[in-house]
């Protein structure tokens, strides 16, 4: 009988805000340049390099989308993760089901595209480095690495085993 385990769930779901999170300070990483760029040219309406990182005016306009369609990517690929440990550790694919529904809902409520999690950890990476590059690079490598690390370990540790919060199904 497969069960329906939800501290599982809030385990997999903290997993998964760091996971997507990682992922998209690591894209922004990518950008670092163009992003620059952006905030200079709203900010003190300079016009200098515009043009080559920009060649056209469709360019400016996709840039944030095929930034943002990262957090989704990574969605993707932490909830097909999850559903495969969830089934290997013979756990309810309803545990899949309502995590995928909780992260759309934030996805939906743009919680990631406003960095509300990375506000939280700006005064340390700030206090590494300078640049915003390196403070994307740093903080997307942590962040991926503790995701992908929760994740495992919430199905297959002693040290998350909660056995008192299971339901079967």
């Amino acid at each position: 009988m497969k069960k329906l385990n939800i501290a599982t769930l809030f385990i997999q779901f903290s997993g998964m805000i760091f996971f997507i999170n990682g992922v998209f300070q690591l894209r922004l990483y990518t950008v670092a340049d163009k992003i620059i760029l952006i905030k200079n040219q709203f900010h003190f309406q300079k016009q200098k390099n515009w043009n080559k990182l920009f060649p056209t005016n469709e360019d400016a306009l996709n840039f944030w989308p095929s930034v943002y369609i990262w957090i989704f990517f990574a969605l993707l690929i932490g909830v097909l993760y999850i559903a495969f440990l969830n089934w290997k550790s013979k756990l309810s694919s309803i545990n899949t089901i309502l995590l995928a529904i909780a992260l759309y809902i934030l996805l939906r409520l743009k919680f990631f595209r406003k960095e509300i999690f990375s506000t939280f950890f700006r005064p340390i990476r700030v206090l590494l480095s300078d640049d915003l590059a390196t403070q994307c690079l740093i903080e997307g490598v942590i962040f991926t690495v503790i995701g992908v690390s929760i994740i495992y370990l919430s199905t297959n540790s002693k040290l998350f085993n909660l056995s008192g919060e299971t339901i079967e199904s």
